[in-house]
């Protein structure tokens, strides 16, 4: 995705949102993050709750990336749409994801056994580039 806002003229700058130590550098923020059980990775809620005041004066998106097959029909991750309302997301979006079990941590590996998904990787990049494009022209 970074590669394809900076081909549009943005400059992008992409971290681990553990690695984030604010967002009032920024005049517009896209916050991702793996989805396990309906839950996004503690990092990335943790940097949306922690940065809310400054993310409700930005143009902010949010993505969610977990395994679609898994979700039952019309299933919305929770905690995405809490985190969206919370610093009022121009939107959120729910890609599907790639699933590598050796590169899980324990706590993952727990959820991902008792949700059996498949494993593989499901990634559409055209449609993450059509997303980052929307976002783009927004």
């Amino acid at each position: 995705m970074p590669k394809s806002l900076s081909s549009l003229g943005f400059d992008v700058h992409s971290a681990d949102a553990c690695e984030v130590a604010g967002v009032h550098f920024y005049d517009a923020v896209i916050v991702g993050s793996a989805v396990y059980g309906g839950l996004w990775r503690r990092d990335a809620a943790g940097l949306v709750r922690e940065q809310a005041e400054e993310l409700r004066h930005r143009d902010v998106w949010l993505f969610s990336v977990g395994m679609a097959t898994v979700k039952q029909p019309h299933q919305e991750f929770d905690e995405a749409r809490e985190l969206a309302s919370l610093v009022g997301a121009r939107g959120h979006r729910t890609f599907d994801g790639a699933l590598d079990y050796e590169r899980l941590n324990a706590g993952e590996k727990a959820i991902i056994r008792a949700l059996n998904p498949p494993k593989g990787d499901f990634r559409d990049f055209a449609e993450i580039r059509d997303w980052a494009h929307g976002v783009a022209i927004e």
